[in-house]
């Protein structure tokens, strides 16, 4: 969902016509065009974490039962996988 979030920033097109053309399920696109899903707790959570706002971080971990130290490994878990995609290694 993160690197979704900003293809319409990217190719200046509308969010849901990027998603229109990409093959990902109901609930992430739900959750990117702002509708209610089952996800939207761990999108917030990724924003948060991406923004810096370790109150809200520290909340919505607890909501989904996650360790704080859990939520920023998964997180850099996440950029490395991002960095190693988009650089073709």
């Amino acid at each position: 969902m993160g690197l979704l979030s900003l293809m319409d920033t990217i190719l200046e097109i509308p969010l849901h016509q990027v998603l229109d053309n990409v093959p990902i399920d109901h609930e992430c696109k739900a959750v990117l065009l702002g509708a209610t899903s089952r996800l939207r707790p761990f999108y917030q959570l990724m924003l948060a974490q991406e923004s810096g706002d370790w109150a809200a971080v520290k909340v919505l971990a607890t909501q989904l039962q996650l360790g704080e130290d859990e939520v920023s490994a998964s997180y850099w878990q996440a950029m490395q996988w991002a960095r190693q995609v988009s650089s073709g290694a």
